[in-house]
Parts: C-alpha cells; structure tokens; sequence
C-alpha cells in the first residue's frame, strides 16, 4: 500500500526525497543538461537537489508517497512545492553557487547559472502553488502515482482558490500534465545549448 503524507524537516525525510528525486531525474534533459557526465550525474543531482528540498522542507511544502508494502517503508514519490512568495531558508554552506562550481568548475557553473536565471525570468505575476519537482521512482512509474501527487496540490490549491504553476523540461510529462487539466502557456530556451522548458498553468 501507498501512503501520502508530508516531509517532516528531519534528516532522514530529507535524505530519503533527496535520493528519490535524484533517481526520477537521472535522464531528465535538464539533469543532462546540467550534468553530462553520465556517471556522476546521480550524485551530482542528489547534492544540488537536497539543497532545494532542505530549504522547501523547512520553509514550503513538500508531499511524499511511502511505500508501506516494501520490508523497509520506503519514498517513492515525491512533490515539492511552494505555496507563497516568502523567503526560503537556504542554507549557506554548501550553497548553490559553490555546490555547482565543485561540479562544474567555475566558467560552466556561471553560464549554467544563467541559464537557470530564466526560470525567474519567466514565472507569472500574481499568486500560484508552484510545483518546483514532481519525481516518482523509476521502478515505481506507470502505477499512477504522479498522478495521486498533483491531485492532492491541485485539492490544496482549489481549496485556497489558488491556481497551479509548473514549468516541465521533459517533454514526454506534457501529455500527463495535459490529462491532469494543465495547460501549456508558453516555452523558453534554456542557454547556452540547453533545452526547452514548458510552462504550465491549471486554474480550480
């Protein structure tokens, strides 16, 4: 049995979304992007994401799917997502800005960044839940898991009359985003070389 509750800030929590997401992302074209070092993409994407999901965990929102059935519960899904426009709190050391100079070295983490800079560049005015990260677990896709993680935002945010923001760079998850009631409302470029980014909107 699956079961979906919140990320609790504790260090486990932390680390088992971490890994979860890492492992769902490993062939995302942004995670190639990023990192194309095949190899060391996996640990790559768990240090910078665990970043994200410490700061999100203590200053947002994020849904887990637990899988009560395996000998150890175990995170198969996860959903990070911020509910308003106040301040994160992320941690200083190791930062963003450093973590991607270790793994990229600094010339490329600097263009890297600016690419990523495009995300801000382009969020909507006005007040949403944004959807940062939706990852299932690879062994667990097709069970219709993602499909439980967005509802349950799009029930807290029809609640608030609040509506759903999420930008995709895949875009094999267009259709599942479309089935859920999205709708695509505009694309960029990530540069340099990078690759398209789908935004996507959902109003309750």
């Amino acid at each position: 049995m699956v079961t979906l509750r919140r990320l609790q800030p504790h260090p486990l929590d932390i680390a088992a979304a971490r890994g979860n997401l890492a492992e769902a992302f490993v062939d995302d074209p942004l995670m190639v992007w990023m990192f194309p070092d095949e190899r060391l993409r996996p640990h790559f994407i768990a240090a910078w994401m665990g970043v994200f999901v410490e700061a999100y965990a203590a200053g947002a929102h994020i849904d887990l799917l637990i899988d009560d059935d395996a000998a150890e519960p175990s995170v198969v899904g996860a959903a990070v997502w911020r509910l308003d426009d106040s301040p994160l709190p992320f941690a200083q050391l190791p930062g963003l800005g450093p973590l991607m100079e270790a793994f990229m070295g600094s010339d490329r983490a600097a263009a890297v960044g600016m690419g990523l800079a495009s995300f801000a560049e382009h969020k909507p005015d006005g007040t949403y839940h944004y959807l940062m990260f939706l990852g299932i677990h690879p062994s667990q896709q097709g069970r219709g898991l993602g499909r439980l993680l967005v509802a349950e935002g799009q029930r807290r945010a029809a609640a608030a009359a609040t509506p759903v923001y999420l930008e995709s760079t895949n875009a094999r998850n267009l259709g599942f985003y479309r089935s859920m009631g999205l709708q695509q409302v505009g694309d960029f470029v990530l540069e340099p070389a990078g690759p398209p980014v789908y935004r996507l909107w959902w109003q309750p």
